[in-house]
């Protein structure tokens, strides 16, 4: 059973929590999120271009990521 929960205290804090099958218990954390590599190799093959994954930071330590295809367009 894959679930996934928020709790919210009555500060205003939320706090995730999945479902770990090792422990066989709830833990704080978030699902990862399945992306289909397979299919954006093959696109980025198909441009002939390069496939990046990027973690940043900003300046309010948000953390976000990036997909990036770079490639050069035909004349």
């Amino acid at each position: 059973m894959d679930c996934d929960y928020q709790v919210i205290d009555k500060d205003g804090k939320i706090t995730n929590y999945i479902w770990d099958n090792q422990q066989k218990q709830m833990v704080e954390g978030k699902k990862e999120k399945e992306i289909p590599w397979w299919k954006l190799h093959e696109i980025a093959d198909n441009l002939n271009g390069t496939l990046r994954h990027i973690s940043c930071v900003d300046s309010n330590s948000r953390r976000y990521k990036r997909i990036v295809i770079e490639y050069e367009e035909e004349k």
